[in-house]
């Protein structure tokens, strides 16, 4: 297996480090001018937005409110439903063991009675 020396791995990825500087294409110049004029409005574009936004806030406060009350109350209900069917179950294990033991009861005074 032959390895590459790190030069041919450089210049053949296409990545390099060049003294000379980065070429000023068109291209560099319009992305730094559109860069810097985005940073000139990015704050009055903010407060126009905040502005504009404000009504928009108001309808997402709302409706968060009467959502988290709407899921506060369904939640409620179906906690409620889970201790009514938790008392129902520990009804019919406390009836079951109840009847089990007065079996066991009858059971043994009846086993007692035929000694």
């Amino acid at each position: 297996m032959r390895l590459r020396s790190s030069r041919s791995f450089w210049h053949h990825s296409g990545v390099g480090i060049s003294l000379k500087g980065p070429r000023m294409d068109k291209k560099y110049v319009i992305g730094a001018a559109v860069a810097v004029g985005a940073l000139v409005l990015v704050p009055g574009l903010a407060a126009a937005l905040s502005r504009a936004g404000e009504p928009l806030k108001r309808a997402a406060l709302k409706t968060g409110a009467v959502a988290w009350d709407e899921f506060r109350r369904a939640g409620a209900e179906a906690y409620e439903h889970m201790e009514d069917l938790a008392a129902e179950f520990r009804a019919e294990v406390e009836a079951h063991q109840s009847e089990a033991a007065a079996a066991e009861t009858a059971a043994s005074s009846t086993g007692s009675d035929a000694s």
